[in-house]
């Protein structure tokens, strides 16, 4: 046997062997576009911020699934929602994603936002029990949002600006999935009513082809003329409510009067909030749309199945109910009798659901499956960037700058005020909020304010440029980018911005009472004390803040002569009588030895020029 042949069996059998274990085939019963070998998990739970810390970490995470070889990802998702600009992000991501083998796992609810991004994968499954849907815009002030409340919003231009993308974003995706299956099989309609409160829908079935659809009320009077628009929904009208008993055309503050016509094409009828939104630009989908189109000549070949909701509370789905409508993709099971699990009755089929990887794993005829979770250095910037957080380390590094300047040389508040401002920058520049010219503001007018302070005396232009800069640095810190860059022009911006600048305000009015406390009680502060130099006569009120016990009282009064006993450059010290103080030469630098008079003194601060050369 030839070398070259025995190259070749051994090639062969090399790939027998580990070929096998490296693939696995496809299995029965599972559509060759699900079937997947190694599938990549991505968790996004929780609220999804406004910061852009949740859609940096799923990018990040989609991103090494793909550079691994993933050949589906899988979002589990369990998320109350939040912001809308993450949301659509999100869903960008999701389909232009090189893997269209995507799968949202509702595991246990996927409200809002989270809603939107399920229809935005190619496929959704659920755990049982689970909830779905409830899109509709919340209007929250921060307050609210740190305290979990919030309002729907019934606001015209708000609602002009926030409905028009997300009724794009959900109809699309039913759209692409339709396409995709080449059969109208996601309802437009229903994926609309997650969005807004205001629609009523019906179930129908055409009697000769067995496709099921949702009408709204104009088309539901002319398929069924002078039957009853009313009786019981299907969906639930709010979390942890079952089937809705409201008694037939209830209205509320949020509802809107039944419009006998089409407010536009492809928008269900009576909702005033659709209509809203189909005037605007942002609202058209390119994709085509397989939705027939109903006529009064088609009255008696459909079938009522039932009413799907009323006009008063967006849509919310139970797992039953994914089932029902033909929302989710996961396998029945026959029943076990009485109440039948999910939804089913007794003897019907009924949604067997996905409770774990291994479920996973089975749906997709899998091999090998990998969980991409945020690791720990996104929870930290998650955490550092929390508006109250935020607050606490400019408080921190404020109040730190303030010691330094009085007692410059001391090394902890040097350091602490360094670590606070890095604290402040690095994790903002990580996701983009903060720019390198905000990062330059703040330096510069640091630098400015330290120029102010310990060269030129007195207080003036530099000092006064110099706050300013490092005021509005730190407030455009709180705009992320892509809200006017820098300068925001966007409704969203202009929140940010006045955030910012809130909470700038609030920090330091909380640091200048910290830096009066620290003031009066500086040398009672246990370390802090220690950077108050003492006199050799052992009484402890002497020093720079010792005498700001008496507001207003200077330790020196000026044209008080002494002699400077370190180097003046600018800040040392001098003795005058048997007293020494830290003092600063308000002209060039003073040699140790020289002697000094007093030209400016206060509770805070003692300036000096030179007498006689040491």
């Amino acid at each position: 046997m030839t070398m070259h042949r025995m190259s070749r069996l051994l090639g062969v059998f090399v790939f027998a062997l580990f070929g096998g274990f490296a693939q696995a085939p496809a299995q029965s019963g599972i559509s060759p576009a699900r079937q997947a070998t190694n599938v990549a998990i991505i968790t996004i739970k929780g609220e999804m911020d406004g910061k852009g810390v949740m859609l940096t970490s799923v990018k990040r995470r989609m991103d090494a699934a793909v550079a691994a070889g993933a050949d589906a990802i899988v979002f589990e998702l369990d998320t109350p929602g939040g912001s809308v600009k993450t949301t659509l992000s999100i869903c960008s991501a999701i389909k232009s994603c090189p893997i269209q083998n995507t799968v949202a796992w509702i595991n246990p609810d996927a409200y809002s936002g989270g809603a939107v991004i399920a229809l935005a994968c190619r496929e959704i499954i659920v755990n049982d029990p689970c909830n779905f849907g409830d899109a509709m815009p919340i209007l929250r002030s921060e307050l609210d949002r740190l305290l979990g409340g919030g309002k729907a919003t019934n606001d015209t231009e708000i609602l002009r600006k926030i409905l028009p993308p997300l009724i794009a974003e959900v109809t699309d995706s039913a759209r692409r999935y339709n396409n995709n299956y080449g059969s109208y099989l996601r309802d437009e309609y229903l994926v609309q009513a997650i969005i807004a409160n205001d629609v009523e829908l019906w179930f129908v079935k055409n009697k000769a082809t067995g496709l099921k659809m949702c009408i709204d009320r104009r088309e539901f009077e002319m398929l069924f003329p002078g039957a009853d628009t009313g009786g019981a929904t299907r969906l639930a009208n709010a979390p942890g409510l079952g089937k809705s008993q409201l008694p037939p055309g209830r209205m509320t503050a949020n509802s809107s009067p039944p419009n006998p016509n089409s407010p536009a094409p492809l928008i269900p009828a009576g909702s005033a909030k659709l209509a809203l939104a189909a005037a605007s630009p942002e609202a058209v989908v390119a994709s085509p749309t397989l939705r027939p189109v109903i006529t009064p000549g088609e009255a008696g070949k459909w079938e009522l199945i039932g009413k799907v909701k009323d006009d008063t509370l967006p849509a919310v789905f139970k797992a039953g109910d994914m089932l029902f409508y033909g929302l989710c993709a996961n396998e029945t099971q026959a029943s076990a009798g009485g109440a039948g699990g999910a939804g089913g009755a007794g003897g019907q089929p009924v949604l067997k659901p996905i409770k774990n990887d291994d479920d996973i794993k089975a749906f997709f005829g899998a091999t090998n499956l990998k969980r991409y979770d945020s690791n720990w250095s996104e929870a930290m910037v998650d955490i550092l960037t929390n508006l109250i957080v935020r607050g606490v380390l400019i408080v921190i590094f404020l109040i730190a700058m303030f010691v330094v300047m009085t007692h410059p040389g001391a090394i902890v508040p040097g350091v602490t005020a360094i670590v606070a401002l890095l604290l402040l920058l690095v994790p903002t520049m990580v996701i983009g909020m903060a720019t390198w010219w905000e990062v330059g503001a703040i330096v510069l007018g640091l630098f400015l304010i330290a120029l102010e302070a310990f060269v030129i005396p007195g207080f003036g232009v530099a000092g006064v440029l110099g706050l300013i800069l490092l005021f509005a640095g730190l407030v455009f810190t709180f705009v992320p980018a892509g809200s006017g860059g820098g300068f925001p022009t966007s409704d969203a911006g202009r929140n940010d911005l006045l955030r910012g600048a809130v909470t700038m305000l609030v920090s330091i009015g909380t640091a200048g009472f910290g830096m009066y406390f620290i003031a009066k009680n500086f040398s009672r502060i246990p370390f802090l004390g220690k950077l108050v130099l003492k006199t050799n006569t052992g009484d402890e009120s002497d020093g720079f803040l010792s005498a700001m016990d008496d507001a207003g009282d200077a330790p020196l009064r000026i044209g008080a002569v002494g002699t400077a006993i370190t180097p003046l450059r600018p800040v040392g010290r001098i003795a005058v009588g048997d007293q020494i103080h830290e003092a600063v030469a308000e002209f060039g630098f003073i040699e140790d030895g020289s002697k000094v008079r007093v030209v400016s003194a206060s509770g805070m601060r003692i300036g000096v020029e030179l007498v006689t050369p040491a």
